[in-house]
């Protein structure tokens, strides 16, 4: 019993380690780009995907504390120049690589922890959310409701987000909305389980069924969480 104490009590010390570098690398991050901040619309959306390269079936991934350039920026989040790619390469790594881009705060990354390969899709819509908002952590600076009557729906830049567990399995998922009709909402999002492979325009893909596009179906999603910046306002779709 004293030996797990001990190790549990290294374990925790462990990740407060990590935490604590990822907070600090937080204070000093110089990564910026407010070109596409307060546009919550398709067409903006699409704008960011053919800037940084996030097309659809191409994958986005990095070493979780790696520094990356990109387009002559520095400290980019989540390329390296052998697995951002459309020919299929596997470019993800269980605990060890994904896209975790200032995710750290939240969800310390530590190899062989129960905390580790969580934090790709979150990880990247929080990087989609900051290119809208100019928030770095929207789930803490964003509006949040806890179902589609309070949100009133949906708008283009919302993050929706669940986490849950069903037959004896867990699930984790955040996805951006991209694109919403009376008939369907679609979504940019990227899937850990596929090896952070990207997906624009298809439906809210949490591993439980087939990905929702309806409202209805979405409505079915368990614990689903809708994350909406400030600058989002009514008047915009």
């Amino acid at each position: 019993m004293e030996q797990k104490a001990r190790i549990f009590i290294a374990s925790v010390l462990l990740v407060c380690l990590f935490a604590s570098q990822a907070l600090a690398s937080y204070g000093s991050f110089e990564f910026a780009d407010d070109r596409f901040q307060g546009e919550f619309t398709t067409e903006n959306l699409d704008r960011i995907i053919d800037e940084y390269e996030l097309y659809d079936g191409w994958f986005w991934t990095t070493q979780a504390w790696k520094p990356q350039t990109f387009h002559g920026l520095e400290n980019a989040p989540g390329w390296t120049d052998s697995t951002v790619n459309k020919n299929g390469k596997r470019g993800y790594k269980h605990g060890i690589y994904g896209c975790r881009w200032l995710a750290n705060l939240i969800r310390p990354d530590v190899k062989g922890s129960i905390l580790s390969g969580h934090g790709e899709c979150f990880g990247f819509a929080q990087f989609i959310g900051y290119l809208l908002s100019g928030e770095y952590n929207l789930y803490k600076n964003w509006n949040y409701f806890y179902n589609l009557d309070a949100s009133e729906g949906l708008r283009v830049g919302d993050v929706l987000r669940t986490e849950f567990e069903a037959n004896g399995k867990k699930y984790a998922h955040s996805a951006v909305v991209y694109a919403v009709s009376d008939d369907e909402i679609l979504f940019l999002q990227v899937a850990g389980g596929s090896y952070n492979r990207i997906s624009v325009g298809a439906g809210f893909a949490y591993g439980y069924r087939e990905p929702a596009t309806t409202m209805e179906d979405l409505r079915k999603v368990p614990y689903l969480k809708i994350h909406r910046s400030q600058l989002n306002s009514p008047g915009q779709e």
